[in-house]
């Protein structure tokens, strides 16, 4: 018998804006938060400029949402969670 799983792929942008709605945060501030320009984070949530693992990690420091259930095309962000990855990325101390 073979079973089939449906998934549905959430795009980050998407992901992130629902959140930023959850914690009534403007692009604005979450932008500061990120240390990034205002503009690269509506095109990041807008699907413009594709999600690289070093703003995966800066999401899940700044949104708290762990960088595995950020998703891209189906394919999901995978290893950033751990404290070695945030200690070679040197972002454990700038962010937040």
């Amino acid at each position: 018998m073979m079973r089939s799983r449906s998934f549905v792929a959430t795009p980050p942008g998407a992901t992130i804006k629902e959140q930023l709605i959850d914690r009534g945060m403007s692009q604005k501030e979450f932008a500061a938060r990120m240390d990034m320009s205002e503009k690269h984070i509506s095109k990041l949530i807008n699907g413009e400029v594709q999600l690289t693992p070093e703003t995966a990690l800066r999401l899940e420091m700044v949104l708290g949402v762990p960088a595995i259930s950020i998703q891209r095309n189906g394919k999901i962000w995978m290893g950033f969670s751990n404290k070695k990855c945030k200690r070679k990325s040197g972002l454990s101390e700038k962010i937040l």
